[in-house]
């Protein structure tokens, strides 16, 4: 639904664009949609002069809007504009493109005279991605996570301009590794009850993938040689495994169905008819009754304990949350004594429920660890920004 009501907004942005006349853009100073609409209306009709004013107006307007950009920036001496001269002359290029689709004797009038702005390019785009190149590398030097994100950011910028430029691959991996925040997943259990083996296990298999994000890395297990950053502590201080609950609970259940007839007299003794000749009959009702047994199996467990995000140099607490959790087994189970005729249609359907044995506390402290392994990720997916 969402799509569509996107679509048709879409669809009506571009209508409206559409009926927007070249000489409003022009009045608005959107010179290359102006620019794109004159062509496109020369190319089907030379002969509009208005057309020609526009694009004439346009087209001056637009490049000398450029070429003054590219003007300033090279007057500023800046090492940084580069990247802003080249696209700047890129947009020169492809605008002369553009007019260069309309007839000849449009640009005749147009006094339409091509320039070479290859080289221009080629320049700016040198020096632009050599900038960005010793941008990145003068933030690395400087060995923190911040500017090592700004570097790769850089070195991105230079990959776009060249897919292979000097060591770029190597410096982007340091920049990568150097910018990554490097987590570690930790689970403690001060409960005082001793839990399956099976138990940690389960909580640290906790799908990194789903986690994954840039700049974050998330080790469920401790990696030797690795320095963390930050560490993500489960503390599990309550464990509780109820008793075998078992309970009986009965009850009946009754109906009145037709047992036999009798047949209706008048008052001297005779059987009654009706007005078709045939004997009046009354039925006779008879109430019969069924025991319902219901033997109700009930188990919990619940586990509790807090989650932690903390810095590891200094050992600050950045976030805690509480974590609760806990595993249910029920089962419920018929027997009955009597006529079944007289359940109801809901009682019939639980008849051939068998008791179940008891999972044991380890079994149910497992059940109670797979659910809490879900609200634990997603408190870390969605708290993800505390490391960055």
């Amino acid at each position: 639904m969402k799509t569509k009501v996107l679509s048709l907004g879409l669809m009506l942005l571009l209508l409206m664009q559409g009926c927007i006349s070249s000489r409003r853009m022009l009045q608005n100073a959107d010179y290359d949609s102006a620019i794109k609409k004159s062509v496109h209306k020369l190319i089907k009709n030379p002969e509009k002069e208005k057309e020609l004013t526009v694009l004439t107006q346009a087209f001056k307007l637009a490049n000398q809007k450029d070429q003054d950009k590219i003007d300033y920036l090279k007057l500023s001496g800046e090492p940084g504009v580069w990247d802003d001269i080249y696209k700047a002359f890129n947009r020169l290029k492809a605008r002369q493109i553009i007019v260069k689709t309309a007839p000849q004797v449009i640009l005749d009038k147009l006094g339409f005279v091509a320039v070479n702005y290859d080289s221009e390019i080629l320049n700016a785009k040198k020096k632009a991605a050599a900038y960005f190149y010793a941008h990145a590398q003068t933030l690395l030097e400087k060995g923190n996570k911040i500017d090592a994100r700004l570097a790769y950011s850089e070195l991105l910028r230079v990959k776009e301009l060249y897919s292979s430029y000097k060591d770029l691959d190597s410096l982007s991996k340091a920049a990568l590794s150097l910018g990554t925040s490097q987590v570690l997943f930790q689970l403690k259990n001060t409960s005082g009850m001793i839990v399956p083996a099976d138990f940690n296990a389960a909580l640290t298999k906790i799908s990194v993938a789903e986690l994954k994000r840039l700049w974050i890395n998330y080790d469920m297990n401790e990696v030797e040689g690795r320095t963390y950053d930050y560490v993500i502590l489960v503390n599990i201080n309550n464990i509780n495994v109820s008793p075998d609950a078992l309970k009986e609970v009965h009850t009946t259940e009754s109906k009145e169905i037709e047992d036999g007839f009798t047949y209706k007299f008048d008052a001297n003794g005779n059987v009654m008819k009706d007005s078709l000749g045939n004997d009046i009959k009354i039925p006779k009702y008879k109430t019969i009754t069924c025991e319902v047994i219901e033997v109700q199996q009930k188990k919990t467990a619940l586990v509790s304990g807090v989650i932690e995000f903390v810095e590891f140099k200094n050992e600050q607490i950045l976030y805690t949350a509480p974590i609760t959790t806990q595993s249910l087994f029920e089962n419920y189970s018929l027997t009955t004594v009597g006529n079944i005729n007289a359940l109801s249609e809901e009682t019939k359907k639980r008849i051939g429920n068998k008791p179940l044995p008891f999972p044991n506390s380890a079994a149910m402290i497992l059940m109670a660890g797979d659910i809490l392994k879900g609200i634990v990720k997603d408190i870390i997916y969605k708290n993800a920004s505390v490391f960055l």
